[in-house]
């Protein structure tokens, strides 16, 4: 009987440390994929603004930089994306799956002119800060990613 009590907790200080790593790699994955996530949000953003001409892309910038956070769910481009007629048959599946991957993703948009506040001629910088929560219930434990990129008037 004894040696059996000291087998068992010589097994358990055993498996402790595995115990351990596994739990610290599969919290590690979680951490990463949200910043991967995080990263094609913004990434997406970015592209959209980039893909419009010069002054279309200014405007369209101008209406997203509104110094508020937006919840990615309540993206203009996504919801209408949602709603097409093609994807109508699993938007149920697909919606549930984007509100748990993305509850708790934000982003700012901030459009950066020379001098400040003034009708671009040749270029912007534009900015996208994406913020999500690591910790489910913790708003302190929020991270943020932040892309810029330059627009240039192709034109000029």
């Amino acid at each position: 009987m004894i040696e059996l009590l000291v087998g068992l907790v010589v097994f358990s200080f055993a498996i402790l440390p595995i115990l351990n790593f596994t739990s610290t790699t599969t919290r590690s994955t979680y951490i990463t994929g949200k910043h991967l996530m995080a990263g094609k949000l913004a990434s997406s953003i970015l592209d959209r603004l980039l893909s419009l001409p010069f002054q279309e892309s200014f405007v369209e910038g101008k209406k997203l930089a509104t110094g508020q956070a937006i919840k990615a769910m309540d993206d203009e481009s996504l919801t209408k994306l949602l709603e097409s007629q093609p994807l109508a048959e699993g938007l149920k599946v697909l919606q549930d799956d984007l509100e748990k991957s993305f509850r708790f993703f934000e982003y700012k948009v901030s459009l950066e002119t020379d001098p400040p506040d003034s009708n671009p001629e040749k270029m912007f910088l534009i900015s996208v800060m994406v913020t999500w929560r690591i910790e489910e219930g913790d708003e302190r434990s929020r991270q943020g990613m932040i892309l810029e990129c330059v627009k240039y008037n192709e034109n000029q």
